[in-house]
């Protein structure tokens, strides 16, 4: 299991009670289809099962965080965050620094990155907003197989 989540929100403000706005602007999620990485810990744990109903999380592996930060992450000064920046920031490469936040090692921030990376809509759409995973929709706790969806995203 990683020390960490990937989370995605997938859906819109209307109609939600404030609470689940605020913890998702706690998360990094202020709008639809923003992705960030949080540690796998008891409070993000309970902020993540809070929204769950709004977003889509797992267990993402350290080779699709690197594509996404290549593709999508900004640097803290809206730079491009490429392997130049990563040599600067202490990491060998995009590659090590996404291996360092899939673990838990450090955190986007730490390393100089946005920690909200704004996706594309996902090719091919969702599966389902108003479902679950297991029902066959998008929402929710997706484990290892977040990847498939991040990947549709980048």
């Amino acid at each position: 299991m990683s020390a960490s989540y990937g989370v995605v929100r997938l859906r819109g403000e209307a109609e939600k009670p404030g609470e689940v706005l605020d913890t998702l602007d706690m998360l990094n999620l202020g709008q639809v289809n923003a992705f960030t990485v949080v540690p796998d810990d008891d409070t993000y744990r309970g902020m993540v099962q809070k929204v769950n109903d709004y977003v889509a999380y797992g267990e993402p592996d350290a080779e699709t965080v690197a594509l996404l930060l290549k593709k999508r992450g900004e640097t803290l000064e809206g730079g491009e965050v490429d392997d130049e920046f990563a040599e600067e920031q202490g990491f060998e490469s995009v590659e090590h620094l996404a291996e360092e936040v899939v673990a838990g090692e450090t955190t986007l921030r730490e390393a100089g990155v946005n920690p909200t990376l704004r996706l594309h809509p996902p090719r091919k759409g969702h599966d389902g907003i108003k479902h679950s995973y297991k029902q066959g929709g998008v929402l929710g706790n997706h484990g290892d197989e977040i990847d498939d969806l991040l990947r549709r995203m980048r």
